[in-house]
């Protein structure tokens, strides 16, 4: 019995070693296909954005901060850079990037190409019973910029709402229910049921049907 014991403690260990090695070739080999820009985008995101939005870009759910991995470049350009001149104010954000690097705009650019090629995650949705009344309401009040499926519009202007998280979601939609000057959702008085509504169904929806990430710009 004891030789048994020994035996599967053995093949536990073997099995464990070989899953760490698969880990850090997998890892390795995606670090080898990274462009410079994005290597240096790697770096500034290990050294000053891992604390909040997590290891693969994923964010955290529990205290409503977004899931970054593969949004679309140019609109993750956009808001690191206002971040970082305080046009969009975040104490924490612009703290945060003024202190990884003393050129923004440069690492404006390499965060986005990083986190652009992110994989998309998928997370857990809102209620499902507010999907189909989500839907609608998405439709009726969203579309007109950020199109049918969610996914923003080919420039990358305006951000993928897909794959994100529900409380991120309901967050920035009650912030632009009472103070934004430019989205729509101000200007029909959206309540508060209509807001959670279309954050459960956008939170519901995953990647894009063929399970490839959302295009990006290079």
């Amino acid at each position: 019995m004891k030789k048994i014991a020994r035996l599967c403690a053995g093949l536990c260990l073997l099995a464990s070693v070989a899953a760490g090695l698969a880990g850090c070739e997998s890892d390795s080999s995606h670090r080898q296909t990274m462009s410079y820009a994005q290597t240096r985008g790697h770096a500034i995101y290990l050294r000053h954005c891992v604390g909040c939005h997590a290891q693969h870009g994923t964010g955290d759910a529990f205290s409503a901060v977004p899931a970054l991995a593969g949004q679309r470049f140019e609109y993750l350009r956009e808001q690191i850079e206002n971040f970082a001149s305080d046009e969009r104010h975040s104490p924490r954000m612009r703290w945060a990037l003024n202190r990884a690097s003393t050129t923004p705009l440069q690492s404006a650019d390499d965060l986005a190409s990083y986190l652009s090629h992110l994989p998309v995650q998928r997370f857990a949705s809102g209620d499902p019973r507010f999907h189909a009344e989500g839907e609608r309401d998405y439709a009726a009040l969203c579309v007109a910029c950020h199109a049918a499926d969610a996914r923003g519009n080919l420039s990358g202007t305006i951000p993928s709402l897909r794959t994100q998280h529900d409380s991120y979601l309901v967050k920035r939609l009650r912030g632009f229910a009472s103070s934004s000057p430019t989205i729509a959702i101000k200007a029909h008085e959206v309540d508060d049921h209509t807001i959670v509504a279309i954050a459960a169904y956008l939170s519901s929806l995953g990647a894009v049907d063929d399970g490839s990430a959302e295009p990006r710009l290079p």
